[in-house]
């Protein structure tokens, strides 16, 4: 369900989780070495200190900030203030916003992404999903840009649009902007500013992959002030730590430090993608620090051609080693082959609308990358 599971397994290299790459920075560090004293204080109640740093960063206004023990419990806590009887989901899309509407006992109404659009949200895309809307009506609609796991920002202009319907059908949209940092691209694509416009909009973020920090759970949501009191009413006292809430100040504090990040993101994810393709795989562009590919687990790509689905053979191994049930493919598969080495990745098929062969990647610092493109190169040429 999630990447990150490095604790029944032997891994040395995790490219299964996507956090920013530098690192953590090294205010934080600071606050955690010096924790002693806050372990023995309560939180504040209203992360106060928080929330102005937040709103001044973000260009909004620290009523609008419902702070959270992680993203992810901010989407179960909007689940269980709702209670829909429907919900929208894209496909493929984060696993963690299905698993709190079915403890709600939600009907989760899927619309898939084209693979032949590369996964992308695009205007044909939209309007399909505005015209579910108005059939369906849903108390809820999450969308997530960029994307997981494709990592494609979605024009906000088609976010727009969306919100209008959202309006009139009484549909709220959670839009999980939790990537958006690591984009370099959030001041043209984050909605962020156009909060105050709509009144079913609400914004997910969160300082586990922007800030490398997610055993510290911290996460935020924006939306409308009477919005965000009843999302409260859901969720336990003193739930963001003392720890978490100075972490998070910290982090604010250095301005530069997405910077640095998102120039490293941008040359180093080019890199790979292209690397990625010598090796045989297709590879689906991405506006963030992780990297959705396809290619079969015994090195044969999915055909281009939309007209059929056909696969080219890519491997050089006889097609009689490249057999296998089902029990021997889970061994022989990429993910599989990479843990005998200590290096994870994210095996997608699990996710609705992928299968098999579909793979996701971080991007981390060079030679961390320079690590897994050999490793796949020994498996798959």
């Amino acid at each position: 369900m999630h990447g990150g599971d490095i604790y029944r397994q032997q891994v040395t290299y995790d490219f299964s989780v996507n956090i920013n790459p530098i690192g953590l920075p090294d205010a934080v560090r600071q606050v955690m070495e010096n924790s002693g004293d806050l372990a023995m204080q309560y939180p504040d109640l209203q992360c106060q200190k928080l929330r102005i740093k937040l709103a001044d960063c973000l260009g909004i206004r620290p009523e609008q900030i419902l702070c959270g023990n992680g993203a992810s419990e901010l989407i179960l806590a909007v689940c269980h203030m709702l209670r829909p009887q429907k919900a929208l989901l894209s496909a493929p899309c984060f696993s963690g916003y299905e698993t709190a509407l079915q403890a709600v006992g939600t009907e989760v109404i899927r619309v898939p992404l084209s693979e032949a659009d590369g996964f992308a949200f695009t205007e044909e895309y939209g309007r399909n999903l505005e015209t579910r809307i108005k059939e369906e009506k849903p108390e809820l609609l999450f969308l997530t840009t960029p994307n997981n796991p494709t990592g494609k920002l979605t024009e906000p202009a088609y976010i727009r649009r969306l919100l209008t319907v959202c309006e009139k059908t009484d549909t709220y949209l959670v839009l999980d902007e939790c990537f958006m940092e690591l984009t370099g691209q959030a001041a043209q694509y984050s909605m962020l500013r156009e909060i105050d416009s709509y009144e079913k909009l609400l914004i997910l973020r969160a300082f586990t992959k922007a800030f490398a920090m997610p055993g510290i759970r911290l996460g935020y949501l924006v939306g409308k002030q009477a919005v965000l009191s009843s999302v409260q009413k859901q969720l336990p006292e003193w739930n963001v730590s003392t720890l978490a809430q100075a972490a998070g100040v910290s982090a604010l504090a250095d301005t530069r430090y997405l910077e640095r990040a998102c120039r490293l993101i941008g040359s180093e994810r080019e890199r790979m993608g292209r690397e990625l393709e010598k090796l045989g795989c297709k590879v689906y562009p991405s506006d963030t620090n992780y990297i959705l590919f396809y290619v079969n687990q015994y090195g044969r790509q999915k055909s281009t051609d939309r007209n059929h689905g056909s696969e080219k053979r890519l491997c050089k191994k006889p097609a009689t080693d490249c057999q296998a049930g089902p029990e021997q493919a889970a061994e022989a598969g990429l993910k599989a082959r990479l843990l005998r080495k200590q290096i994870m990745i994210r095996d997608c098929s699990d996710y609705p609308g992928l299968t098999d062969g579909y793979y996701r990647v971080a991007v981390k610092l060079s030679e961390e990358n320079r690590m897994l493109l050999d490793a796949m190169a020994e498996i798959l040429c």
